[in-house]
């Protein structure tokens, strides 16, 4: 946008005042050569300068800028830190969402921590081909079940769409709160689920089915559809007392990806009550967030996929970007 508006002030200053020296144009086609565009190609490439670097453990080798902020599991650090000290290599499994009109780039995939596999999502914010924002989750408890999931990017998850098959930017940011109003709600029916849709938490399938991959562990929410057949939340789910603070900094609209940061807090509850006055037990009994990096799928105005890597931390720690929700 800055650009489009500095190309406007050029051709403003020409056509209006035909006096401007050539010494002053040229100052303004310098100002506009600086705030250089960067594609898919552009935003991909410097995703892997960002993640080559922290393998290497060279911050110089990444294009930061002077006022760069990183973030790990919510804690703000510098990039000397965190997985940037103890990373030792990438796994094969990843792939890119990309908000060409922000300049944001995420890579989520599998990372090495001293040779053992982690998950990791990170979201770059980049200005002039410079990374201004890090923002990364990182899951070091997978286990090995879990993992095994993680051979092939989810069903469609990766493709560029049709054009009639995308959503606007406007209609793609607002698909996250209709899914998280459910929790509030207690009334699902409002999720424009796809009829094959399913959601992937930290490499386990808790809702759908996808060919080769395993459900969580008993006692984990899981059901073989993400449509309710009654359009109701299924109570286990009201173990979540809270998402808050949520955001969605980054949409992919090639794609029809947005990622976002998630916290899901859970208060602590002994058993569950739901309006009816039936009593549930609770899968969280005590306080604790979950911070999860959220990437929604959406093709044809319907949620085709949801993948998310998730932390467990104390309970309010917020996403590290945004206001305590207690303020």
């Amino acid at each position: 946008m800055r650009k489009f508006s500095t190309i406007f002030l050029m051709v403003i200053c020409i056509v209006a005042f035909s006096t401007c020296q050539s010494a002053d144009t040229g100052s303004d086609t310098v100002k506009t050569e600086t705030m250089q565009s960067c594609d898919r190609a552009c935003l991909e490439g410097i995703a892997d300068q960002y993640l080559a670097a922290m393998v290497a453990h060279d911050a110089s080798q990444a294009p930061f800028s002077e006022d760069f902020i990183f973030t790990e599991n919510t804690v703000k650090l510098p990039p000397t830190e965190g997985l940037w000290f103890t990373a030792s290599g990438l796994g094969d499994f990843h792939f890119y969402a990309c908000d060409l009109q922000e300049g944001q780039v995420a890579w989520t995939g599998i990372a090495k921590e001293h040779d053992k596999p982690v998950l990791l999502s990170v979201r770059l914010k980049v200005v002039n081909r410079q990374i201004t924002e890090a923002e990364s989750i990182v899951v070091r408890d997978a286990n090995e079940n879990n993992l095994g999931n993680l051979k092939n990017v989810p069903p469609g998850f990766d493709e560029i769409l049709e054009p009639s098959e995308r959503m606007t930017r406007e209609e793609m940011l607002r698909m996250p709160d209709i899914y998280f109003k459910a929790l509030d709600t207690l009334d699902a029916s409002s999720i424009p689920w796809d009829d094959d849709a399913y959601r992937i938490e930290n490499g386990m399938v808790t809702c759908g089915k996808i060919p080769d991959m395993g459900p969580p562990p008993p006692g984990l929410p899981s059901a073989a559809s993400c449509t309710s057949p009654d359009g109701k939340v299924p109570p286990s789910l009201k173990t979540i007392y809270n998402v808050l603070p949520r955001r969605t900094p980054l949409v992919d609209v090639e794609k029809g990806i947005t990622w976002g940061l998630y916290c899901f807090n859970h208060r602590g509850f002994d058993v569950i009550e739901m309006p009816d006055g039936t009593i549930h037990p609770s899968y969280a009994k005590t306080p604790s967030s979950m911070p999860f990096a959220d990437m929604f799928k959406m093709k044809n105005g319907k949620i085709r996929g949801i993948f998310a890597y998730g932390v467990m931390l104390p309970y309010g720690i917020g996403d590290g970007w945004s206001p305590s929700i207690f303020e």
